[in-house]
């Protein structure tokens, strides 16, 4: 019974959890209504998993995460990140978002949306994968 519980245990940890390249990101930062849209230049910060992007005026530190779960017949992927920006904006915001498909299914990219000011802009992430 212990060495099927610890089989399940192993089955249920991460395979791998991504440390990114700055080529496969792009992050920009918009308005809602259209009255900007902001090229970001990310560089990868010290600590795992963490990145920086200076977005026109925005500076925004980021840890940013993706992790492959494998179970039989599925594959989970867990994406997590978040982003502080503390000069002009002061906030915080996070996203996790969790994705099960079949065993062999690969996913190529992500894009994802932090809202910042009560939603009135976005920071857009982009990650491609393969």
């Amino acid at each position: 019974m212990k060495n099927i519980i610890f089989l399940l245990f192993l089955l249920s940890q991460p395979l791998w959890a991504t440390e990114f390249r700055a080529e496969d990101l792009t992050f920009d930062f918009l308005s809602t209504d259209g009255s900007y849209w902001y090229d970001c230049v990310h560089e990868k910060a010290p600590q795992p998993h963490d990145w920086k992007a200076v977005c026109g005026p925005y500076v925004f530190q980021m840890h940013i995460m993706l992790k492959e779960y494998q179970r039989p017949g599925e594959t989970t992927f867990e994406f997590h990140f978040w982003a502080d920006e503390t000069a002009k904006l002061f906030e915080t915001h996070t996203q996790s978002t969790w994705l099960t498909a079949d065993q062999n299914s690969r996913p190529k990219n992500i894009i994802s949306y932090l809202g910042f000011s009560k939603d009135a802009a976005q920071l857009r992430i982009g990650i491609k994968l393969q």
